[in-house]
């Protein structure tokens, strides 16, 4: 029965021990970023912007609904599989670099924004009305 005993003992100390860096590794939500855009897929593959977080890494570069992403750390959204661009690509790391490229009505030059990924709070921006 001791030596039983003490392998339980063992067994729940290594459990014990274990169990929260097996969480911490697995939840990896608190080291979880993005750039604060919720957006819609195209029909040509690229993605409209249909709102901006307020306060986040994209609503104060200056990115706004209804900018179309063409591209995202230089590769291009067209053709891309939708979630994988969102999850492998805009999602990441927080307090890792993003380079989005977007196409604005109105203006003929494509747009470049370097953003850095961090956690965020989900609230939609105002926009202001030019």
């Amino acid at each position: 029965g001791a030596v039983l005993s003490y392998a339980m003992r063992m067994m729940i100390l290594c459990i014990w021990l274990v169990l929260p860096a097996i969480a911490g590794a697995v939840n990896t939500e608190t080291n979880f970023g993005g750039v604060g855009i919720d957006g819609v897929r195209r029909g040509d593959g690229q993605i409209s912007v249909s709102q901006v977080v307020a306060g986040g890494p994209a609503h104060l570069a200056g990115i706004r609904s209804g900018d179309v992403i063409t591209h995202v750390d230089g590769k291009p959204t067209s053709g891309s599989d939708f979630s994988q661009i969102v999850q492998k690509r805009l999602k990441g790391v927080a307090g890792s670099p993003v380079v989005i490229t977007v196409r604005r009505a109105g203006i003929e030059k494509a747009l470049t924004f370097n953003l850095i990924r961090r956690q965020l709070r989900l609230s939609p921006a105002k926009e202001k009305s030019p």
